[in-house]
């Protein structure tokens, strides 16, 4: 995952961040039923604590279709 912008809460511009498993209750956090092991990129900013969770690009396709779009 590439360097983000500033973030924006507070402006900073140190960030941290890993690919995680998404097992146990945080499976849960995305229910798309046919989804197993669902992995995350997240992002945390050095200076505030924001973090930002991504799906990881594989499971992108699942989620466009087992979730509803917001726009």
């Amino acid at each position: 995952m590439s360097k983000p912008e500033p973030c924006a809460h507070c402006g900073g511009n140190e960030f941290f961040g890993a690919t995680v498993d998404a097992g146990g209750s945080a499976g849960s956090v995305l229910p798309v039923g046919s989804l197993h092991g669902p992995r995350y990129e997240n992002v945390i900013c050095g200076q505030c604590g924001h973090t930002e969770w991504f799906v990881s690009k594989e499971h992108l396709t699942l989620v466009r279709e087992k979730l509803k779009p917001l726009n």
